[in-house]
């Protein structure tokens, strides 16, 4: 092998180590996460307690049947918004409803969902375009409320 074509393997070497460097950097940070936040009320009653709830669409009715024990579902309220890259960031959802989410590590999050000021539940769990994850606490009753969270995207 010549000296020049030596040297021209030991720069190529060099700039292949850098790039891959750079990609495995930008692989590794994290991301700013923007989600939507639905809080939902469900009940085996036909209407809910409050005129404001409208009913979700047949199609999220459907999904939620599957998981849930309740026929009928109704929106309390949706909220999209953005959790910073490896911080947390609270949302008010009702007068009684906070959820508080952490972006960390991996595509996960940690999310804190407060009932009156007190922490009800706590998960840590994949959040991933395309899915979504549910947290709720136990009601009094035949109903219950929960909040599902979706990854709208990441930038």
């Amino acid at each position: 092998m010549t000296r020049g074509a030596y040297n021209f393997l030991q720069r190529l070497g060099a700039v292949v180590m850098a790039a891959t460097m750079m990609l495995w950097s930008f692989g590794a940070s994290a991301a700013n996460l923007e989600i939507n936040l639905k809080l939902i009320w469900g009940t085996n009653d036909a209407k809910s307690p409050n005129p404001k709830h409208k009913p979700v669409s047949p199609e999220l009715t459907n999904k939620l049947r599957k998981i849930f024990q309740w026929k009928n579902y109704f929106e309390v309220n949706d909220v999209t918004g953005r959790v910073p890259s490896r911080q947390s960031k609270k949302f008010r959802l009702s007068d009684k409803c906070e959820i508080e989410i952490t972006e960390m590590e991996g595509p996960k999050v940690e999310i804190k969902l407060y009932g009156e000021g007190k922490v009800v539940n706590k998960i840590t769990k994949p959040l991933v375009k395309g899915e979504s994850v549910f947290i709720g606490a136990e009601d009094k009753g035949e109903n219950s409320w929960f909040i599902m969270i979706s990854l709208v995207n990441e930038d």
